[in-house]
């Protein structure tokens, strides 16, 4: 079975199991560079795409800034379904649990062995600390290239376009730094996923 069939079964069988509404990684079987998200969230439920809201905008921009084309990438998330909480008679993300993450995490494995990444990017504290350790802190890890304990990958994490998109509605003026910051640690990731070859 070719990447392409064995990634297809995969989605399929996530699909199945978490229903109609999960939203499965994009990209091409073979891509370098895997990039790894929290959670899907309204938009992406709506279109059934990863990275495809505000933060999705954001994150082409930060790939664009660091030299990346998106379709050289893989896309994806760690929990397949949008974690959500009802609040004030609204509908809002909420952070997975332990049991989605493990669950999400059982077909990040096989999706990721049928695209076969040669590094892996983690936007954010919650797949860092899933798929690195959970001791992980963005504070002392941010922009190194670790070892994924669970995949056996090199991983390196960083910030969440969502949390620089919180940070620039607040006004805050770590906003621009930390945004530049996000397009180094893609930059530094796509070299190395790029070395040998």
């Amino acid at each position: 079975m070719g990447e392409r069939e064995a990634w297809e079964r995969i989605r399929k069988s996530s699909a199945e199991r978490f229903g109609e509404d999960s939203v499965f990684g994009e990209g091409r079987p073979g891509a370098r560079l895997a990039i790894i998200g929290e959670a899907p969230g309204k938009q992406e439920v709506e279109q059934g795409r990863p990275f495809v809201g505000r933060a999705g905008k954001l994150l082409d921009e930060l790939l664009e800034e660091a030299g990346i084309d998106r379709s050289e990438v893989y896309v994806t998330n760690v929990v397949k379904v949008r974690p959500t909480k009802e609040a004030g008679g609204r509908t809002q993300n909420r952070p997975p649990r332990a049991g989605e993450i493990r669950e999400g995490i059982e077909v990040l494995e096989e999706e990721l062995e049928a695209i076969g990444p040669k590094v892996l990017v983690l936007l954010g504290t919650t797949p860092a600390k899933a798929l690195i350790d959970r001791s992980f802190t963005m504070r002392a890890g941010r922009g190194s290239i670790l070892r994924s304990k669970l995949l056996g990958l090199p991983a390196l994490a960083t910030y969440h376009p969502a949390y620089l998109l919180r940070l620039r509605g607040a006004g805050s003026e770590d906003y621009a730094r930390m945004r530049e910051q996000v397009v180094e640690d893609l930059g530094a990731a796509w070299d190395y996923a790029r070395r040998d070859g």
